[in-house]
């Protein structure tokens, strides 16, 4: 609280609309009672409830050139106590003499009219404003604290009452504006609540405090979106930098894990400060959403990078130790981090997203490439089964897989049980329409005159799906295709 207990008029022990010959009179006391090696007592040293002070000559000397311009003067007088009327003059006696912390705040908050900002109750709520922010470390009332700093700063964003205030204590000054008070004050001020309240984020404090003065939040809300977005891209940068480096040079497996634990990293250590940026702006807010993709854009990197230099070198390489790359290929780390990445996405919209979901489909799929798709078990699924598919594409429209149905990876074992079930459906499906039609020869008479073989087609068509597609509908290919509103079988 050094804006207030090191105060240039306290340390003169005045009030801060003193006049100058005021000052020197003070500051000549003060000077004779160091000659005697005594500490002056004054009325305004405001001890207790404030620390006692410890004047030295250098000290007194210095203050002059503090308080020397008009800005010097308001921003002091802001964090210090004012006499403008009879009501300030009966509560700073109060608070001099008796040093009633209480007693004073009653009798400056009867010239405060409500808090109300104007002409008549502006040096009041100054100078109870300032008895409150000293007092906050008895009450520990964080609210009290910021609605004091707010109304100060609401009387200087008043072109009214800065006039009054700089009347008050820079009569003789140069005339001055809320700009240029806010450039000096602003610092000070972040210094102050970082001293009372270390344990809270000052900007997230002042967004609070000035979050109804038009004149400061707006500007105030740019800076500290500013300073969050170049935090962020600070680390993205730092990130791009060594991921670059591990990347350099011949393929290790070592970078498998290095460059996406880079990329976990990244994530982490931008997590509050994104979400203090959503906080502020909203996540549809394009300087929210162009922060999300440039973080992500680099997790991606930390992802597919290395999983490619890792490709290059596999398919750089033949026989035993191509397959030796493949089956020592650890990528459980990029998955995860991929995976991470789509999660923190689900609920956003930016380009990166469809990217890092194809990336993190192939990725994933690698290390049983290859391998048969049914039965994983390291087999190499070098031959093909071929299933009929159609999709609708509109009215009476469709498309479907030529040359014998959609390709499925396999190996020759899974393709002999899914080839047997697929003539063991049809064999089952005429088996039993043949009887039917023996026993009651009329079925066939209907279907053949007037279904033309659709109570047939029907029927061969609902046992092949029982018998055999049912057994290759989990094949990831499938799966996929269905996905896309593909359906087995044809029209």
């Amino acid at each position: 609280m050094q804006l207030i207990k090191n105060n240039p008029y306290r340390i003169l022990g005045v009030k801060a609309n003193a006049s100058l010959s005021d000052r020197n009179q003070q500051a000549n006391l003060i000077a004779q009672y160091l000659k005697i090696g005594q500490s002056a007592k004054l009325d305004f040293d405001i001890t207790p409830p404030l620390e006692p002070l410890i004047r030295t000559k250098e000290l007194i000397d210095l203050q002059p050139s503090r308080i020397f311009s008009t800005e010097d003067k308001i921003l002091h007088s802001l964090f210090w106590f004012v006499e403008a009327n009879g009501i300030d003059k009966i509560a700073l006696k109060h608070l001099t003499g008796s040093k009633d912390i209480d007693k004073a705040l009653s009798d400056f908050e009867k010239g405060c009219r409500g808090f109300e900002i104007s002409p008549d109750s502006y040096s009041a709520i100054l100078n109870h404003s300032t008895l409150q922010i000293i007092a906050y470390k008895q009450h520990k009332d964080l609210d009290k604290l910021k609605s004091a700093i707010a109304y100060k700063f609401d009387i200087v964003t008043n072109t009214t009452t800065l006039a009054l205030v700089k009347d008050l204590v820079a009569a003789d000054g140069m005339n001055t504006d809320v700009q240029k008070i806010l450039k000096l004050a602003m610092p000070k001020l972040k210094e102050l609540l970082k001293e009372l309240i270390p344990s809270e984020n000052t900007d997230k404090l002042l967004l609070d405090i000035f979050k109804s003065n038009t004149v400061i939040y707006p500007s105030l809300r740019n800076q500290v979106i500013e300073a969050l977005v170049e935090k962020i891209t600070s680390k993205v940068n730092i990130t791009e930098v060594e991921r670059e480096k591990a990347l350099k040079g011949i393929y290790t497996s070592e970078i498998l894990k290095d460059v996406p634990a880079m990329g976990a990293l990244l994530i982490a250590s931008v997590k509050t400060t994104l979400n203090e940026i959503a906080n502020l702006l909203g996540e549809s807010d394009a300087v929210y959403t162009e922060t999300l993709q440039k973080v992500y854009q680099e997790v991606n990197y930390c992802g597919i990078l290395p999983f490619n230099k890792m490709i290059d070198k596999f398919n750089s390489t033949e026989g035993k130790a191509s397959e030796k790359i493949r089956k020592n290929a650890d990528i459980e780390v990029i998955v995860s981090l991929l995976t991470k990445a789509k999660e923190n996405l689900n609920d956003v919209s930016i380009p990166i997203k469809t990217t890092l979901l194809n990336n993190l489909k192939g990725i994933s799929g690698f290390k049983s490439r290859g391998n048969c798709e049914f039965c994983q078990a390291g087999i190499p699924g070098t031959m093909n089964l071929k299933v009929k598919m159609h999709k609708m594409t509109g009215l009476s429209q469709y498309t479907y897989f030529k040359d014998g149905g959609l390709k499925l990876g396999c190996c020759s074992s899974c393709k002999k049980k899914k080839v047997l079930n697929m003539i063991l459906s049809r064999l089952i499906a005429t088996i039993v329409y043949v009887g039917f039609c023996y026993i009651g020869g009329i079925l066939l008479i209907i279907d053949l005159l007037f279904a033309r073989f659709g109570i047939a087609k029907w029927w061969y068509r609902l046992i092949h799906k029982q018998i055999y597609y049912n057994n290759v509908k989990d094949h990831p290919t499938i799966k996929e295709h269905q996905s896309e509103g593909y359906e087995f079988g044809m029209l």
